[in-house]
């Protein structure tokens, strides 16, 4: 199978695979807060949160493991995949000991932290026993998933989360109608993904022969991954503080209710990451392997080739919200939510510059080099809390939209593009002449398109306002693959599109 091919399939099947949750859990949730009611499920909700902090204790390793199977499949190094397989298998059974040990201790102290009423305390308790439980079998187990995602086997990956995900909403259905709670559905979701990261064990080793060694000690191999992970795992601590420590400067500052208000535009934001994210990936493992071929041509032609058609179907998405965003908040939250639109429009627009680099991004990690990125979330980190602060008393929640984007137009996005130019070895003339100036038209068809739409036919509710934004996305990316695209990259996007 051609790259082409497979990064297309993969990048397809993980899409469908994120819509798909993110549909059945707008669906899902109304429903089993209506059969829980709201205290329940916000006890359920605050368990769930304190044992998502425990992910932390990956140190990175997920992505480290990820990494080099995909590199070393490359050279087909069957030995090193072992080592990496083995090490990685090792590492989290003691994570999911700790975890389990902590979560117990929740189940245990919990209401000495939260004030809590007796009744829910026994939900809470069951909760974090389960989880404790669970964190015995998915810390190890989750190492198979790393390995399919190094082996490239996105689209496999993605067939099991969606078939998962399927049987998860109708199991709820049936759960919560039949009157068993919300703490047999977490059962039967936990209980899904342990089948799940087994099936990727089934399916990995099937694809390439490893031997899982246990207790496996080897000082070399975990020295490999913890120069990487190390870094990876910082990096996503930074992650944290640039993207989610607006809530308590927003709520120490202002108010609580201008959290709520903020929220609404961080999470039209948060859409683009899921998006932009499930198109990036793929590509990334694939970097990996080249890396271990030595293939540095390859990796410079995916960069400019991967931008211009990944920057073609996602920023047009981008520029159409950033026109449609004040009626799509108004018909989507109601009234009340009018300040949430300026703050809205201008996180979007760092996502016009943070599109064009995710495969940028993504070739560094896939060379190694995670203590550049490192350093340039920190500096970003810093700007954004510093704007935040100060300008938070003076403009408000808008100051928080403000840091986010400046730090990211202005130290995030370039320093990011300029380091991975530099390690492929790429001009910025090439770069931008190549991947970014044939689309400039695009772009501005989709503007121009998007102002006249919205001037003279403006939405009248949210279904027009879904109707007319599609209408411009479709009709924009069909006079971008006639009119710009010369024979050969047509036929490269129809592969990518599985068309042929």
């Amino acid at each position: 199978m051609s790259r082409i091919i497979l990064i297309g399939r993969n990048i397809r099947f993980r899409f469908l695979s994120n819509i798909l949750a993110m549909v059945i859990t707008f669906f899902l949730f109304p429903f089993i807060v209506g059969h829980t009611g709201k205290e329940l499920y916000g006890v359920y909700l605050l368990v769930m949160t304190v044992a998502g902090y425990f992910l932390l204790l990956d140190f990175g390793v997920g992505a480290a493991l990820t990494k080099y199977i995909s590199q070393y499949q490359g050279i087909g190094d069957t030995e090193s995949i072992n080592n990496i397989i083995s090490a990685s298998f090792s590492f989290y059974i003691l994570i999911g000991l700790v975890a389990a040990f902590f979560l117990f201790g929740c189940s245990m102290f919990f209401n000495f932290f939260f004030s809590i009423e007796a009744k829910n305390l026994v939900l809470a308790k069951h909760l974090f026993i389960i989880a404790a439980m669970s964190s015995l079998f998915t810390w190890p187990l989750n190492t198979f998933r790393g390995t399919m995602q190094g082996l490239n086997l996105w689209d496999i990956e993605a067939l099991v989360n969606i078939t998962a995900q399927i049987i998860l909403a109708c199991s709820a259905v049936i759960i919560f109608i039949a009157g068993y709670g919300i703490v047999f559905y977490y059962i039967v979701a936990q209980l899904l993904n342990v089948l799940s990261c087994i099936l990727f064990y089934a399916v990995a080793k099937k694809r390439i022969f490893f031997k899982v060694s246990f207790p496996y000690l080897d000082k070399k191999t975990f020295r490999l991954i913890f120069k990487f992970s190390s870094f990876m795992f910082l990096s996503s601590l930074v992650g944290i503080i640039l993207f989610q420590v607006h809530n308590f400067i927003i709520g120490y500052f202002i108010s609580l209710s201008a959290v709520t208000i903020y929220a609404v535009a961080y999470n039209i934001q948060n859409y683009f990451r899921t998006i932009n994210s499930a198109m990036g990936a793929p590509p990334w493992t694939i970097a990996s392997s080249m890396e271990g071929k030595s293939d540095y041509d390859g990796q410079r032609m995916l960069v400019i080739k991967g931008t211009k058609y990944m920057s073609a179907v996602f920023l047009p998405l981008v520029i159409i919200m950033l026109f449609f965003v004040e009626p799509f908040i108004g018909y989507w939250m109601g009234r009340g939510f009018q300040e949430s639109v300026l703050p809205a429009r201008i996180i979007i627009l760092f996502w016009c510059f943070n599109g064009i680099i995710e495969l940028a991004g993504g070739m560094i990690s896939a060379k190694g080099l995670a203590k550049e990125c490192l350093y340039i979330h920190i500096v970003a980190a810093i700007l954004n809390i510093v704007i935040g602060i100060v300008l938070i008393k003076v403009i408000g929640i808008v100051a928080i939209a403000l840091g986010l984007t400046v730090s990211m137009i202005f130290i995030g996005a370039p320093l990011t593009l300029r380091l991975s130019l530099e390690i492929l070895n790429i001009s910025f003339v090439e770069y931008y002449n190549k991947a970014v100036k044939s689309n400039l038209l695009l772009y501005f068809f989709v503007a121009v398109f998007s102002f006249a739409l919205l001037r003279f036919f403006y939405p009248k509710n949210i279904y027009y306002t879904f109707f007319e934004m599609t209408t411009i996305y479709i009709i924009s990316l069909a006079f971008y693959y006639i009119f710009f695209l010369n024979k050969i990259e047509k036929t490269e996007i129809r592969k990518l599109a599985g068309i042929e």
